[in-house]
């Protein structure tokens, strides 16, 4: 029971970390870069990006996000601009993003439980809903 507790304990502190990162990193690059073709309004290629759950299943082209080889994820090649399609198609993300983002992927996209984003202007990212 003890070992329970402090695993918990432990687990708690390293979560909260996660959403703040997500929050303060990952959010904003989404919001800028991906959802206005891959959120709640338009899903291009069939591709949802505005929740974990819709990331997992992914698109036309299958799972965006590959939980047992995260370096190996169809989203990270198209970010990278190493396959087609590349994401965004205008222009690749700056240095610094790509980084943020790649990083994430490959620690398996971790996201707040519960926690939806949206669009509301297209462009801005206006709110966030928790189911």
């Amino acid at each position: 029971m003890r070992m329970l507790l402090l695993s918990l304990l432990i687990a708690l502190p390293a979560r909260a970390a996660d959403n703040d990162a997500f929050e303060a990193k990952i959010r904003p690059i989404l919001a800028e870069h991906c959802l206005t073709c891959h959120g709640s309004k338009s899903q291009k290629g069939g591709l949802r990006l505005d929740s974990r759950e819709a990331l997992l299943k992914g698109g036309d082209g299958g799972p965006a996000l590959d939980l047992k080889d995260p370096s190996a994820s169809r989203l990270l090649d198209a970010i990278g601009y190493d396959d087609e399609p590349k994401m965004p198609p205008k222009a690749k993300l700056p240095a610094p993003q790509l980084t943020v983002l790649s990083d994430w992927i490959k620690a398996g996209a971790p996201w707040p439980k519960g926690l939806k984003l949206g669009l509301v202007s297209g462009e801005q990212l206006d709110f966030c809903v928790k189911r």
